[in-house]
């Protein structure tokens, strides 16, 4: 069984509502190279199919209107948090995903004044490939981990630096 449990600092707290949204809206996973389907946002029982962007950061290829990225599979939200001072999710992957396990993304307050990100997951490789793979399996998680961490700092900065009436128009 891998486990990883990846944290970053985001900054100050009264980001947390802007970071909430990010989670809850799959903002985290794009900012990320993941695309999911539907991207609604997250519900307890919804079922959402995940593909990935080779070329990220860039755009993705287009080839007849389509992007063309790298299935990963499909995951099933079995937990929601949304409090006042934390908010995020957990999945479980679904039989055909390239690992077989769960990932939770929580963004959280302290009582320091700051933002944190804390991704966990606890998998296995679901993918023959990925079990011959072994510890680049492993690597690639951890990867992905600090993307999602990483990207939603750039999300929060970038919504940060713009003026308030952008935001709210």
């Amino acid at each position: 069984m891998n486990q990883l449990e990846h944290h970053l600092d985001l900054g100050p707290a009264h980001l947390f509502p802007l970071a909430r949204e990010a989670v809850l809206t799959w903002a985290l996973q794009e900012s990320a190279g993941v695309s999911v389907r539907p991207a609604r946002r997250v519900r307890h029982g919804q079922v959402v199919d995940l593909r990935l962007n080779p070329l990220w950061p860039t755009s993705p290829r287009r080839l007849r209107g389509r992007d063309l990225t790298v299935p990963v599979g499909s995951c099933v939200i079995v937990r929601v948090v949304d409090e006042p001072d934390r908010a995020g999710f957990t999945y479980r992957t679904l039989p055909g995903h390239l690992e077989a396990g769960e990932e939770t993304f929580l963004v959280s307050t302290g009582s320091d004044g700051r933002l944190g990100v804390t991704i966990t997951a606890e998998s296995v490789p679901g993918h023959p490939l990925l079990k011959a793979a072994g510890p680049v399996a492993v690597m690639g998680q951890s990867m992905m981990a600090r993307r999602y961490a990483e990207g939603l700092r750039r999300l929060l900065a970038a919504s940060a630096s713009r003026p308030a009436q952008a935001r709210r128009g």
